[in-house]
């Protein structure tokens, strides 16, 4: 009774059955005559089909379902693939039957089996995600390396252009006093006979002259060479600058009293900085032997220093020949080193200021230079005053 009742009830709706399977793109349906004939195939069984239709059947083919047991309507029913062997093939879940001499083929997907590719298509899915996820973290690791291999790469240009530089000073300003020392000391072994007592003591005090210029550039490469190579510790602690200050003073005295200088040394208050003992000394004696270098007789070098809740601004100024403006951008470059004569023929390596400009940096501060020619010159740095500090110094 229920088989009928589903058959009428089918029955009902055979035009909407019709022509759905004919328009289905999931259900395939194909009719051949027994000699190999295609009378009819929905739109779906029709994509399936090559040039010869029956001769698309590749497992099973055509002949062996004519060979197959037709006692039942049902001769087939299994993975039926269709296609050819030089294309992709498809297979389809499908029944076979036969009525006399027709051939009826209807097939689809089944369901596990959809479910199963889906669940496989998911999981290719996750996966290919996942390697696209480690593909852009590659991308931008990649990234970030070319970017640290460009800034590397820069900063090798301008350490070899630094070396370069260097080693023309070496070349330029160690060749001149040591052809001093050489000459004077050969003109001296070759005629000493021949020389009177004060003559003598003239050409020792040369050599002497020159054998100290050198020992000073040397002093001022080594310093240079050590700062490159992170060789020279860096520790500070709290120091007071008013007595840095005047012991750096106490060693001038000498160079200042010969060209009749003074050096004035005011301060508002007490003044604490947070430093490095040995590179604030070389600071100023750099900033301070300088002033004397470039200032004439009778003239005139100011300290001071002035503090605020956070930093000290240390000035050292001079009225003294002034720079000009062209060069006050050059003053701190190592690939525009300067060397000028002082007003008293002083001469020296243009280390020193280089050197300031690093040791200042590295405690967090700053150095710069005002000036106009002919009439003063101020260099001016800063430093932290306290150790609340330390950090960013370091840094």
């Amino acid at each position: 009774m229920q088989g009928k009742s589903t058959e009428s009830l089918l029955s009902l709706w055979t035009d909407e059955l019709i022509t759905t399977l004919i328009r289905s793109k999931s259900l395939c349906a194909g009719l051949f005559s027994t000699n190999g004939e295609l009378i009819f195939a929905n739109d779906s069984m029709s994509v399936l089909f090559k040039a010869e239709p029956f001769k698309s059947f590749i497992n099973p083919t055509f002949d062996n379902l004519l060979l197959s047991d037709n006692s039942v309507p049902l001769i087939f029913e299994g993975f039926l693939t269709l296609g050819n062997y030089s294309s992709i093939n498809t297979s389809l879940w499908a029944q076979v039957y036969r009525k006399e001499n027709r051939l009826l083929v209807l097939g689809g997907v089944n369901a596990a089996t959809l479910l199963e590719q889906n669940e496989t298509m998911h999981q290719l899915n996750s996966e290919i995600n996942n390697i696209q996820r480690e593909l852009i973290k590659e991308k931008h690791s990649l990234e970030k390396t070319l970017i640290q291999l460009n800034e590397a790469n820069v900063q090798l240009k301008k350490l070899n252009v630094d070396k370069d530089r260097f080693i023309a000073i070496l070349g330029h300003d160690l060749k001149s006093p040591f052809n001093n020392v050489l000459g004077l000391s050969e003109a001296l072994r070759n005629d000493i006979n021949y020389l009177n007592k004060d003559e003598i003591i003239d050409m020792v005090n040369d050599i002497y002259k020159s054998s100290s210029i050198t020992y000073k550039l040397l002093e001022d490469i080594l310093m240079w060479a050590r700062s490159q190579q992170g060789k020279i510790p860096f520790k500070p602690q709290n120091l007071s600058f008013d007595d840095i200050c005047m012991n750096i003073l106490e060693t001038f005295i000498p160079n200042a009293k010969a060209k009749n200088i003074a050096i004035n040394y005011s301060a508002a208050d007490h003044v604490n900085v947070f430093a490095d003992n040995d590179m604030l000394k070389m600071v100023l004696r750099n900033l301070v032997s300088n002033a004397i270098k470039f200032t004439n007789c009778g003239g005139a070098i100011n300290i001071s220093a002035n503090q605020t809740d956070s930093n000290v601004t240390i000035s050292v100024s001079d009225n003294g020949v002034g720079i000009p403006p062209e060069s006050l951008t050059k003053l701190f470059d190592i690939s525009e080193v300067i060397t000028t004569t002082g007003t008293a023929k002083e001469t020296g390596t243009g280390l020193g200021l280089l050197l300031c400009k690093e040791f200042v940096e590295k405690h967090g501060g700053k150095i710069w230079v005002e000036s106009e020619v002919g009439i003063r010159s101020d260099f001016k740095f800063t430093l932290p005053r306290f150790s609340e500090a330390k950090n960013q110094a370091i840094n």
